[in-house]
This record gives structure tokens, C-alpha cells and sequence, in this order.
């Protein structure tokens, strides 16, 4: 903290500060400079629901945990758990339901609603 800053603090506390004779009120000591902070909001994302999910290339050492449609009668529960709108209790549930053949199929799943149907749509296979 510099030591004006803590002047000021100081003078607001006691209401006044007395330096050599003088008393110099809170308006007469510098105030600090403090940063401004400027938000910009994003523009919102437009997902495509035609559009192919992103493939991620693998490497030797890295193997992507979700590269383009996951297979919901192949793929892990980490896999599953990777997409939007699915936590681990769901990723149990979407495995317990396999197969599935359809988007109809994933629609029986307790717990999958309209909501998450148009999230997952373009991003899983069977």
C-alpha cells in the first residue's frame, strides 16, 4: 500500500488528520488511483445443429476424452460425462439403457428431457 493511500485511509477514519499545525480534512489529501474495469459482453454462441462436432487429433501422448460423435453404446462413462447436460448419475442411466438405435431410444432414458435431446442431437451416434 502506498503511503498516501494509507494517509487517506487514515484521514476518513478519524474524519481529519493535524499535520504541523494544520488540520487537513479527507478533501484536501490525493485521493488513490484506482483501476477501471470495463466488461464487454460476449456474443452469444450459435451452435449449428447440422454441423459436425469437433475431431480432436491424437497424439502419442494425448488421446482426447470426446473427438467428434460419441457412440452412446460404445463409449465410457468419462466419455458420457463429457458431454453437456450429462453428469455421472445420467452417464449410468444412458449406459444401463443401451442399445440404442435412435434418438427415440434415447428419449426412454428417465431424466432426458427435450432440452437435453436438442443438446446432444448433433453430438452423438449410434
Amino acid at each position: 500500500m502506498l503511503p498516501h493511500e494509507r494517509l487517506w485511509q487514515v484521514a476518513l477514519a478519524a474524519g481529519a488528520l493535524l499535520v504541523g499545525g494544520l488540520t487537513l480534512g479527507p478533501a484536501l489529501l490525493p485521493r488513490p488511483q484506482l483501476p477501471t474495469v470495463t466488461r464487454t459482453a460476449l456474443p452469444p454462441v450459435q451452435a449449428d445443429a447440422n454441423a459436425e462436432p469437433r475431431t480432436y487429433p491424437t497424439t502419442a501422448s494425448v488421446t482426447p476424452l470426446i473427438s467428434g460423435r460419441v457412440n452412446l453404446n460404445t463409449a465410457s462413462q468419462e466419455q458420457l460425462e463429457a458431454l453437456p447436460k450429462v453428469g455421472p448419475a445420467m452417464a449410468k442411466k444412458i449406459i444401463a439403457g443401451r442399445p440404442y438405435h435412435s434418438l427415440a431410444d434415447l428419449d426412454r432414458v428417465k431424466g432426458v428431457g427435450e432440452a437435453t435431446l436438442r443438446t446432444l442431437t448433433p453430438l452423438v451416434k449410434w
